[in-house]
């Protein structure tokens, strides 16, 4: 049997999250406990802060291109639309809260 297309892509992008994680474990977490916290999709079934590693990995790849708090909330709706769907991503406005927590996290972090 075949693999779904998608199996290779969501592959690639947890090799990414991996390196991440290695390189800055500190904000790799952080980001996972954003997302938890935040929980932008709004679905309540992620059970830890890891349960976001993917997603984190593929944020953390393209957050270094994002000038603004708009690009972070937009990042990260595009993300979830590639993890998951349109459909299920839900509205680019859910994300405002944690896109400004990640923003405030990613300013920091440059700073230090």
């Amino acid at each position: 049997m075949s693999q779904p297309e998608w199996f290779d892509w969501a592959q690639s992008e947890r090799s990414i999250g991996d390196y991440f994680r290695a390189e800055n474990p500190h904000l790799f977490g952080e980001v996972c406990k954003l997302l938890f916290d935040g929980d932008p999709m709004m679905i309540h079934l992620i059970a830890e802060p890891e349960g976001y590693a993917p997603e984190a990995g593929s944020i953390l790849r393209a957050l270094p291109q994002c000038q603004s708090e708009q690009d972070a909330q937009e990042l990260l709706f595009n993300v979830f639309t590639q993890w998951f769907s349109s459909d299920f991503a839900g509205s680019l406005d859910q994300y405002a809260p944690t896109a400004k927590k990640l923003w405030a996290l990613w300013l920091s972090q440059q700073f230090e």
